[in-house]
This record gives C-alpha cells, structure tokens and sequence, in this order.
C-alpha cells in the first residue's frame, strides 16, 4: 500500500512539473549551482502541493496575505540573499528595521505554518527560504498572475543583517536610482519594471507616500491626490491606500495602467512612465498582459537566486525564527576534519573553582546584603527582556575593567583634571553608555534595600555573571568583596592591556600569560565573543584591501555587504549562529572559518589552540565548566580588599570624603590629589 502511495505522489510531482512547464521552457533563465527545478522530488514530492493547499485555506479567509508574503520574498532576497535571513527573531532583527516595519505578523506566521505541515509530512527537509520563495509564487498565481516554475535547494541562513536592510529601495526612489541600485544586482531595466508591477496588489501606510500627494514630478492625477488626502490627512496618519486603484487584489497589468493614468501611488512607481528608459516598457506591459507575465516571472526566478546558499552552507531550521541550536543544525563540514585530534580536556572536580584571593568571600555580603544577588538579577531580567544586547554590553564591561589594572570598577570612573577616563581611550569607546546607566542603576537599588554596602566593582562582576546565565549560559557563583579603586589607568596602560581584534594567537596568549591565565583559560574567555556585536572598524583589516583568504568566501562577501567601505560605521554579530544565545556555537564558526576578528579565528589555525577550539565545539558542558574557571580567575585580578579601595556614593564618581588618594597615571608621570 505504502508503494503504491508513493508510486502515485512521483507520477502526481511529475505531472505537475509539466504543468509548470511553459512551451518556452527552454528559455528559463539559468540557474546557480546547488539549486534545481525538481530538488524534492524523491524526499518531499508532494511539497509544492501542501503549499498550494494551505494557501488557497488562507487567501480565501485573508487575500491581503497574498501581497505580504511576495513582499517577505522580496524583502529578504534583497537584503543579504534569499537565505531567510529576515525569519529571524533576535535584538535587534532584520523585521524590526524601517524598510521592513510594515511587514505583517501573520505572513510571517503563515510561513512558520507552511513550515510545520511541511515538516511533518516529509521531515526537515525543506528550508524556511525555499518555502519563502514557494509563498511569493504561490501569492501570485492564486490571485490571478502566472504560473511558473522556480529551483530549489536553498538552505537557510545562520544570521541576519541589520545594515544591509539599507540595500531596499525606498518608495520615494526616483527610476534612476533604481535601475542603479538593481544594476548591482545584475538586474536589467526590463526586470525593474517587471519586478516592480508587484505593485499590482497590496497596500501602503500613509507615510510611505504622503509626500507625493502635492507632487508634481513625478505627476499625481488630481482625484487620486484628493482622495489620498482623504485618506491621508497626515503623514503620521495610521491609515493605508491600496497600492492599484483598478484591481487592488488581483494579480495583473493594471498597475501599468494606473502609471499611464499618472495613479501610481509611490514616486518609485510613477517615475517609470515619466523616465524615457523604462516608458516603452510600461505601455508594453499596460497592453500585452502575457508579456508582463513572462517578464516578471523570469525575473523572479533571477532575484531567487541572490546570494543563496546550497549543499553544506547554511542549516535547514526546526523553526523559521530562530538558528538551529546543537550538533543538528551545525555545520562543522566534519568534526573530525583532517583527522584533528579531539583530546577532550579533562576537568578536574578538585579544581573547579581556582583558589580565592584573600578578602573575597562566597558569602561575603550574606548579613549585610542577603538580597543582593536576587536584586540584581530580577533588575537584569527587566533590562533584557526589552533588550538582550545588553547582555553582551555588560559582559565586556567586566572584561575591559579586569584586564587593565584589575577587577576595581575604574573603567566607570569618569575623567578628571588628572586626565581622560578608561572610558575614552580607544578600545574602550563602543563600550555601550547604556551598560554603564544599568551598573549605576542597579547600584542605587542595592544602596535603597542595604545601604551603601555593595562595591561597584562586585556589581560589575555581578552583572557579568548574570548576563552568561540569563542568555542561555551556565549559572555559577562567584567571590565577592571586592572594593572601588581610587584611581583610572591612563591611555596607554589601556591600550598595553587590551589587545586589539586584530592581534594574533601568539599575541594573544603572550598578553594574558602576565595575568596567570593559560591557553584553555584564552580559549575559554574568548568564547564571550558567543555574544554581542562589532563595529566595521574591528575587522575590515580582513576585507580590505582583499579578503584574509583564511576566511569563508560567503561569509565574507555578507560582511562586505554590511561594511561596503574600511571605514563604514556600521555593525554586526560576532557569533552568526545564535548571537544573542551564550553558548558553544562560537566554536562552531571558528571552525568553518567564520570567526569575525583575527584573534577569534587565529584560535582555529594556531595548533597551541586548535584543539581546545574543536573540544568546546563538541562539547558545551566542557566549555562551560571552563569558561566559569577563566572567569573566576580573571575576577579576581589585582582586586582591593579590607581596607583597601573604597565603596563609591556614585559609580563613575570617586567619592568626595575619601580620606584615600587619587593617583591616575598620565603620560606614565604620577599626579596625586590628597583630600584635605
């Protein structure tokens, strides 16, 4: 029975095939290689079927899902390739950026459903991006366009770009502009007027063309301008216009027609008619429907094929918001590649906490602040929720107060007329503003419950703690007792302890070997990189003038995407996989050569190093109970005890009735200031 199930669902798949075929099947445009016309027809055969099902159940119920999903399709190709990048839930994500505000939740929702049925009817086997690209030709036939074929095979991406969400082309685009901005993509002039007769069906905010109700270049006809005023009294008006005032829900010529009416409601669109280049091409599809149809769906099958990644690169999701987590979804291309020895380092349970310096304490503050760590990690709780990015902030922090002149809370201090803060000197200018309000912010809720008991320098170390565990790392406890320095480093005793990303292994280790920290503690501790972001300026020294040919092809030609220049300002993720997830995927990436800094990937290619890399790549347990090791030995360098220090009123702030000096070394001459 089963056989003979089978046996009818390939003749079903082939007959639709040849449905799809047009008679000009040969003039298909080609295609990229790893993707084909017939990918799933032994292990989901029935696919384009439950698509098709599912989605004539939700236009029927719901026809303005039809222009939302093409429009999810169009939006995600464009930005860093058809890799359903734009899926992606994170802090901030792809969805959450101006050009993608209007894009609706129940589309969204739509795809993750075509996901389940799919799934549970062949197994992970098909993509989010592919079921992304099967919505848009699905939109467009059910609502009255063609009906082609498109190749598949695509596999899904393991990170989002928030800056290359600049790539989309605004509405208020002239047609220059545009056949500029697609001309990059190897798009002719013909394809931007095809693409853009999308425009045939959907609707639009108030805000998206509120500007060209007055215009007149391009053209408004007057009774649609006075209409959309109507409609519009404000830009900031929550109201929308129908994108075609002829056939707002069908897929057909009739946007073409409008642009002949001098209707077309974006500047984008009505340009098209009034530039000579693309004039012809617009009453051509504003007579001949068939041809409009055949342009656009060629050039639908080209901008399917932007950037995709096939075979071995990306991961097929278990859920379309969120990257695979666990050996599942990785792509170690072989964990055991080149024969690498996987020695598992072992943890001794005699040393799983280092020793503690004398004046810390695990139960320092249990009489004269009980509270403490439950203050401190329901405020955390609050400030991630809203933003989980923050967590990375806090991290680094802790890291860039330990490593200058110890664990003592001066990279808070503000500056003086001694000299410039930690604060200013250049590794420490992304620290993020807002993770030094939380520290402060948190240091006047523990004063209100305990009084001013609770050093700033403990709160940071607590913070940093918090922040691993709440975004999905291990929760571990730590000495406390520490007290606030008197004084901050100068420029360059920041700068002699805080080697840059783009130092390699060697220097690395060389730098943190004078703080009693060995190979594994450096693994282990490079290993917050699992978090977080960076600025272009980190690591476009591996981009230009040429690619570091150590790193992946397609991973650095998305970084080029968002860094277009060694000197743009923009940012992204230091780990692809799980950005916002503390966990071992960091590794991962090192491995497929997907490390963002020299002295992140240079841990792979140094042999010192490479197989502590590929331990904690396959076994998260081990990093984590490494990681907790490293992070308790750095949280205890150079720290002040007793009497030493002080507890600040203010944590940017020495205190003003400090009987204690304030020595900040400057141009490595002493200046001391004693209170009198």
């Amino acid at each position: 029975m089963m056989g003979s199930v089978s046996a009818i669902a390939t003749i079903f798949f082939l007959l639709s095939s040849l449905l799809l075929a047009s008679s000009d099947a040969l003039e298909r445009p080609p295609i990229v290689d790893g993707l084909s016309w017939n990918h799933y027809f032994r292990n989901c055969p029935r696919l384009e079927t439950i698509v098709r099902t599912h989605l004539q159940k939700v236009f029927k119920k719901d026809t303005g899902q039809a222009p939302a999903l093409l429009r999810i399709f169009f939006h995600d190709c464009f930005v860093q390739g058809c890799d359903g990048s734009i899926l992606l839930d994170g802090s901030p994500n792809e969805k959450s950026q101006p050009a993608n505000i209007g894009i609706r939740p129940e589309a969204l929702q739509t795809i993750e459903d075509l996901r389940s049925l799919v799934h549970n009817h062949c197994g992970r086997v098909v993509s989010c991006a592919d079921l992304v690209v099967l919505a848009a030709r699905e939109a467009v036939s059910l609502t009255g366009g063609p009906r082609f074929a498109v190749p598949l095979g695509r596999k899904d991406g393991l990170t989002f770009s928030i800056n290359a969400t600049r790539n989309l082309p605004p509405p208020s685009f002239r047609t220059g502009q545009l056949l500029e901005t697609f001309a990059a993509r190897n798009f002719s002039t013909t394809d931007v007027v095809a693409l853009s007769g999308a425009h045939t069906f959907g609707r639009a905010h108030c805000s998206t063309f509120f500007s060209r109700i007055n215009q007149t270049d391009p053209p408004i006809e007057p009774s649609l301008a006075k209409n959309l005023s109507n409609t519009c009294p404000s830009a900031q008006a929550p109201n929308t216009a129908v994108l075609d005032v002829r056939t707002p829900n069908v897929f057909d010529n009739k946007y073409y027609v409008n642009l002949a009416k001098r209707q077309g409601l974006f500047a984008s669109d009505q340009d098209l008619f009034s530039d000579s280049r693309t004039k012809g091409i617009v009453k051509s599809f504003a007579s001949n429907e068939k041809l409009f149809f055949n342009s656009f769906a060629d050039a639908v099958v080209k901008l399917s094929q932007l950037d995709v990644l096939t075979g071995k690169q990306g991961e097929i999701r278990a859920k379309c918001s969120v990257a695979n987590k666990g050996k599942e979804g990785l792509v170690v291309t072989s964990v055991v590649e080149n024969a690498v020895d996987l020695r598992v380092i072992k943890v001794c349970e005699a040393q799983a906490r280092p020793p503690t310096v004398r004046g810390l304490s695990y139960t320092f503050y249990t009489k004269t602040c009980p509270n403490l760590k439950s203050i401190v990690r329901t405020e955390l709780k609050r400030v991630f929720k809203k933003d989980i990015a923050q967590a990375a902030g806090l991290l680094r922090l802790h890291f860039h107060d330990c490593f200058v002149q110890g664990c003592d809370g001066s990279v808070l201090l503000d500056g003086s007329a001694s000299g410039p803060s930690e604060k200013d000197a250049p590794p420490n200018l992304t620290l993020r503003a807002e993770a030094f309000r939380i520290i402060e912010r948190i240091r006047g809720l523990l004063e209100k419950s305990c009084g001013r008991v609770v050093s700033c320098s403990d709160i940071t170390a607590l913070a940093a703690r918090d922040s691993v565990f709440l975004s999905g790392g291990p929760d571990y406890e730590i000495p406390l007792g520490r007290r606030d320095g008197l004084t901050f480093a100068s420029r360059e005793v920041t700068l002699d302890n805080l080697p840059p990303p783009s130092s390699n292994t060697t220097t690395i280790l060389n730098s943190l070997a004078t703080k009693n920290l060995d190979p594994t503690d450096v693994v282990s501790l490079s290993g917050g990189h699992t978090i977080g972001i960076s600025h272009c300026s980190s690591f476009t020294n591996r981009l230009y003038p040429s690619q570091d040919p150590v790193m992946d092809k397609t991973f650095g030609k998305n970084l080029r995407l968002t860094c277009p220049t060694d000197t743009t300002d923009n940012t992204t993720v230091l780990d692809i996989r799980s950005p916002n997830v503390f966990d071992n995927r960091y590794y991962v990436d090192l491995m497929n050569r997907q490390g963002l800094f020299t002295s992140d990937q240079d841990l792979y290619t140094d042999k010192r190093t490479r197989n502590i890399v590929t331990s904690f790549a396959i076994n998260q347990t081990l990093f984590f109970e490494k990681f907790v090791f490293a992070m308790l030995k750095m949280g205890q360098l150079s720290v002040l005890t007793g009497n030493q220090g002080e507890i600040r009123a203010n944590c940017s702030v020495r205190n003003a009735n400090s009987n204690s000096f304030l020595s900040s070394v400057v141009e490595n001459v002493a200046q001391e200031f004693i209170e009198m």
